[in-house]
């Protein structure tokens, strides 16, 4: 049995029976804090968190890699925003974007943001709507623009993205 020491009073017996029952509330209790905090669905159609600088989501195996000016990426269970590419313009320019874009799981979009934190949804997925494929072309305010990929429902995505400007982001 494990005792407990009490200032002043010396050691009192614990007993089995309380750890069982405290310890098992304790790790529900922090299971259901952590689970709370990664929910970040409610920024897929917010246009404050879609047109901001900044990243909030969660995901599992979120990977990216970069060859010759491709980007290519995947990410399972998203929910949230998170910055792909920037770009800072001086205005009237254009950049023109090549993208295949897939969800397996959820739902899933590629946003472009303009400085003043405007919005146009690129293109926009759902379970199994297959690869979509196409060509845009941007234009580019005087500022910093940032195409942002947004994931709901424990989005599964993958994309190969080329641009012939601008900046891919690893934030």
């Amino acid at each position: 049995m494990a005792e407990a020491v009490h200032p002043g009073q010396g050691p009192v017996p614990v007993s089995g029976g309380v750890k069982r029952r405290v310890l098992p509330l304790l790790c529900a209790g922090a299971l259901c804090f952590t689970l709370a905090g990664c929910d970040h669905d409610g920024s897929y159609d917010d246009v404050s968190a879609l047109g901001g600088s900044a990243n909030s989501y969660s995901a599992v195996s979120f990977v990216q890699t970069t060859v010759n000016g491709v980007r290519s990426g995947s990410v399972g269970k998203l929910s949230g925003t998170y910055e792909l590419w920037n770009c800072r313009s001086q205005g009237g320019e254009q950049a023109a974007l090549t993208y295949t874009f897939e969800v397996t799981n959820g739902k899933a979009k590629l946003v472009f943001a303009d400085p003043e934190g405007n919005v146009e949804t690129l293109v926009e997925c759902s379970t199994g709507d297959g690869p979509i494929q196409g060509t845009v072309t941007l234009d580019l305010p005087e500022g910093k623009s940032r195409i942002k990929l947004a994931g709901a429902e424990d989005a599964a995505a993958s994309w190969t993205l080329e641009i012939d400007r601008g900046t891919w982001s690893d934030s």
